[in-house]
């Protein structure tokens, strides 16, 4: 339906740029999670600087709500409107440019994840930001949420190869900050601000990142055992955990639902990487004189290997599995992870990155979901974990704001940077607060 406030945006900004449709408001209005129904006002499509500057303005004169959208590929209802906010849509700003001499991507926060790789990869270098959702996810979504991701182990989250953010504040105003040398005491480095903050402070609109050398020799090996501990304690030691790029795991539920005859509880797969071909060979050797029984996959295994990894979130969410994302302290995980099997042995199924700690527990039940739910987030503090590793608060998480102690202050100073960043709580009004 034509609105008053749906023809002051055609107005503003050319019936291109805005869709109110059943199918656009559908589509755009919500991410991947699915239990926030979606109720947009309209969808709008910025292609540059000066639109989104207007939109912003727009909002801020009509007390109107934002919610800023990506690929839309969260699992937590960021990018959901669900209260007839104006959806911000930055998939039309995907310009990417190469600056040579310093080995940097400069891309708009549209651009999908995998295209930007792909467009460093023509630089013959690495933009080491490896997630399951990276065909679909975009730059922009992946600084909002810091995301992480299967190589965490070696490079770090998204932030740690950022040099520089333009973002857009809830006044209009375009900052750009930047942290470009290392030692560097100009004060605090307040690209900080908006890393993980889901859209809150400000809207991400163009980023650069540095680039990594490369590896030239790639080996992936399987190992299965019983006992995470022993992983801990030989895979991460220091001789081995320093080529490691991403290590990986699923348990004897996952296994079987990939097809799979469980030979042991943990399915492990490790990728070794290294510009050095003695380095991989002498971290085999090793591994190999610790008595580690470690099979050596051809490349042919090692894509199958990880596809099944790749399939194992699509698998459980086709089952009504509910996601946990979940990161626990490497000394206690083996005993974290078999009292959440005790809870309930054929209903409780993880997977997730080794190297970190960060797991990712699925519930698969038609009557005992809450209260696996609770008794999984009750073993969490005994353990000293985070409640969200990965995947940020969202709508879908805001309890925890109040259900663990050790947030309440931080969620305080959110509160008050909020009321001075956006005033009029204009930018995603629902993430983070109520």
């Amino acid at each position: 339906m034509m609105t008053e406030i749906i023809k002051k945006l055609i107005n503003l900004l050319g019936e291109k740029k805005v869709k109110f449709s059943k199918d656009y408001l559908e589509k755009y209005g919500i991410d991947w999670y699915k239990e926030i129904k979606p109720d947009p006002t309209a969808i709008v499509f910025p292609y540059n600087e000066n639109d989104l500057q207007e939109i912003v303005l727009f909002a801020e004169k009509e007390d109107q709500k934002l919610v800023i959208s990506g690929g839309r590929t969260g699992l937590c209802g960021g990018a959901t409107a669900a209260n007839k906010e104006i959806v911000v849509s930055l998939e039309k700003m995907n310009d990417m440019n190469w600056i040579p001499k310093k080995n940097q991507v400069v891309c708009q926060a549209g651009a999908i994840t995998d295209n930007v790789k792909n467009f460093v990869a023509e630089h013959d270098r690495l933009l080491p930001i490896s997630l399951a959702s990276s065909s679909s996810s975009s730059i922009g979504g992946n600084v909002a949420t810091n995301a992480a991701g299967s190589k965490f182990i070696k490079y770090g989250s998204t932030k740690d190869h950022i040099a520089k953010i333009k973002v857009m504040l809830a006044n209009g105003e375009m900052l750009t900050l930047k942290k470009e040398i290392k030692k560097d005491a100009t004060g605090p480095n307040l690209m900080e601000l908006f890393f993980g903050s889901e859209g809150v402070l400000g809207i991400i609109y163009e980023v650069t990142f540095n680039t990594c050398e490369q590896p030239k020799y790639i080996e992936n090996i399987l190992i299965r055992t019983g006992e995470l501990n022993f992983i801990r304690q030989h895979i991460l030691a220091p001789e081995v955990k320093n080529i490691i790029s991403s290590i990986e795991y699923w348990d004897e539920n996952c296994q079987k639902l990939l097809g799979d005859s469980p030979e042991s509880t943990y399915f492990v797969v490790v990728e070794l990487s290294s510009s050095s071909k003695d380095e991989i060979d002498l971290c085999l050797e090793t591994l190999a004189e610790k008595n580690i029984n470690i099979a050596l996959l051809n490349s042919k295994q090692s894509d199958e290997i990880w596809a099944k990894r790749e399939d194992l979130p699509v698998n459980l969410a086709s089952k009504g599995a509910y996601k946990m994302d979940i990161s626990v302290p490497l000394e206690t995980l083996e005993n974290f992870l078999d009292e959440i099997k005790k809870l309930s042995p054929n209903e409780m199924f993880s997977f997730g990155h080794l190297g970190d700690g960060n797991i990712h527990i699925n519930i698969v039940s038609e009557s005992n979901k809450g209260k696996l739910i609770d008794e999984v987030y009750g073993l969490l503090k005994i353990h000293h974990g985070s409640p969200s590793a990965e995947h940020g608060i969202g709508q879908r998480k805001k309890e925890i704001w109040t259900k663990f102690e050790g947030y309440q202050d931080k969620y305080k100073l959110l509160q008050t940077l909020k009321k001075s960043m956006d005033p009029k709580n204009i930018l995603s009004p629902k993430v983070f607060f109520e």
